[in-house]
């Protein structure tokens, strides 16, 4: 019963959208701008650009000290991602972010204390993106409910930059690697 109880108060802070995916709303916001905006951003941090000058268009805000410092801390750390998303024990997720992949052969990689600082890095790559998809959200006046499409903008532009081999999360919510 404590299970219960912790499981549904749990579900109430976090908010339903934890759980299910919304589709995304592009009607709010200029989706060509946003699309521009992600594949200047993601291509910065695979090329480890701490200092992109991405320029603000069409309404699309992006130089705001939030966003710069996310993605100066995301191109730093980009190597890393990659190096662990090559062991086949992670995917970039449809919903903007990058997931540990919970598996037999997971549990044998590295250490406890490998796993647990892949873990902090998973979490601050994580940080870092809702960082951007929140600030550009915000410093645009874009309403709330295109977040989501402003992560499947970034998911998709990341998806197209992704290395062959590495795995990704398709719409139809199944891992694949890309050819």
């Amino acid at each position: 019963m404590k299970k219960l109880v912790f499981f549904v108060a749990l579900t109430m802070l976090c908010g339903c959208h934890t759980f299910m995916k919304m589709k995304p709303d592009y009607a709010d916001m200029p989706a060509d701008s946003i699309r521009a905006v992600a594949a200047e951003i993601e291509a910065a941090i695979q090329e480890g650009n701490r200092e992109p000058q991405i320029a603000d268009r069409d309404g699309v805000v992006v130089n705001t000290d939030a966003v710069k410092q996310a993605i100066r801390t995301r191109a730093i750390r980009y190597e890393l991602i990659k190096a662990f998303l090559e062991t086949g024990h992670a995917a970039e997720m449809n919903n903007g972010l990058v997931n540990v992949i919970r598996s037999r052969e997971y549990k044998k990689f590295g250490t406890s204390r490998d796993r647990n600082r892949t873990a902090l890095l998973i979490v601050s790559e994580n940080g870092d993106r809702w960082a951007i998809y929140e600030g550009i959200l915000k410093a645009s006046n874009f309403r709330g409910k295109s977040l989501n499409a402003i992560q499947d903008v970034f998911y998709q532009e990341r998806v197209k930059l992704l290395p062959s081999g590495l795995k990704y999360q398709d719409e139809s919510g199944k891992i694949v690697a890309k050819d």
